[in-house]
């Protein structure tokens, strides 16, 4: 997947998981007869479902930054609702013309949206399991793009995924400047919104324009819309997964290709399987800012497959969960 396309899915499929954790406190949280612990409830409670959906219903226009290890880019994002179905167009602003276009149903909820509606629904009794794998924290305000914005600190609670900085548009939920950081808690990869419009109307978007489109992508064609919650893989299985991960779907990505997705709410991480003549496979560990790949072997039935895992996860996770897969039928391998 090219930068672009790269872009587009953290901007299309992930902020509305990273909004709808926003731990923000309300007006009232100092007021006598509040704890903190309440208000945190509370607050999350009731701003889990609203930012997130604020967000899929709103239409917005602006110029946002993406850097990485490689280096920094710009781009024009537009964002509309129309007649039930969900745009967003992402624009080069470097280089050749050249735009990306995704659309999703707005019935079409993937795993992360399930996961967040269910610690929405289930937060007041178990608010320790959100806070299980993250710590959150919220840092202060600060303007982004002519913003307020708050601050919030996510700092894992393990070492099987990453940390986050997120400034969130007090007016709107909208995330305005996305870091993430690893380890160490340092940055790896960050985008950031220069310049911003909210409450564009619908006339002024278009599904059509000038550029040439060089992506065109329905969400469902890359998650499973409204998936089972207990849906495992058909054909393979995971000897380890990191705690908190779901299975969110399964699609054949090209001929023959399986591609296998995993969310934890916030983090995500894929697997392709791609059936290769011959009889090695190439095994090769890579990143580019948080995104982390490996590359390994597995058979099934005689026949040997390229295994990739790809995501915004540590490299010795990903290499651990890669290690671990085997055909459905086989014995998995001791975790």
């Amino acid at each position: 997947m090219s930068r672009l396309a790269g872009a587009l899915m953290l901007m299309a499929l992930s902020i509305g998981a990273v909004q709808a954790q926003t731990t923000t406190l309300p007006d009232n949280a100092q007021q006598p007869g509040n704890t903190t612990d309440e208000v945190t409830i509370r607050s999350v409670s009731e701003l889990l479902v609203k930012m997130s959906e604020h967000r899929r219903v709103l239409n917005y226009a602006g110029t946002f930054t993406h850097q990485d290890t490689i280096g920094t880019e710009s781009f024009r994002l537009q964002h509309w609702v129309d007649e039930g179905t969900e745009y967003q167009r992402l624009y080069y602003l470097q280089g050749p013309e050249r735009e990306a276009l995704i659309s999703k149903d707005l019935e079409c909820r993937m795993m992360s949206d399930q996961l967040i509606t269910h610690r929405a629904d289930k937060l007041a009794d178990e608010y320790s399991r959100l806070e299980q794998f993250y710590h959150f924290r919220v840092l202060g305000l600060e303007r982004i793009a002519g913003r307020a914005a708050t601050v919030l600190h996510i700092v894992p609670r393990d070492a099987f995924r990453f940390g986050y900085l997120f400034s969130i548009d007090r007016e709107t939920g909208l995330v305005l400047k996305s870091t993430l950081l690893d380890n160490n808690q340092r940055p790896v990869e960050q985008f950031q919104f220069v310049e911003l419009e909210v409450g564009v109307a619908t006339e002024q978007f278009s599904s059509e324009r000038g550029a040439h489109i060089s992506h065109r992508l329905a969400a469902e064609e890359v998650a499973q819309c409204n998936p089972a919650a207990d849906e495992q893989p058909d054909t393979w299985q995971m000897g380890w997964i990191p705690e908190g991960f779901a299975f969110s779907g399964q699609r054949e990505v090209r001929d023959k290709v399986d591609m296998l997705m995993y969310t934890d709410g916030l983090s995500t991480f894929s697997v392709f399987l791609d059936p290769i003549a011959g009889t090695v496979a190439m095994e090769a560990r890579a990143q580019r800012g948080a995104t982390n790949f490996y590359l390994g072997g597995v058979s099934r039935a005689d026949q040997l497959y390229q295994l990739t895992v790809v995501g915004e996860i540590p490299a010795a996770v990903a290499e651990r969960v890669g290690q671990s897969i085997v055909p459905l039928d086989e014995k998995q391998p001791a975790g």
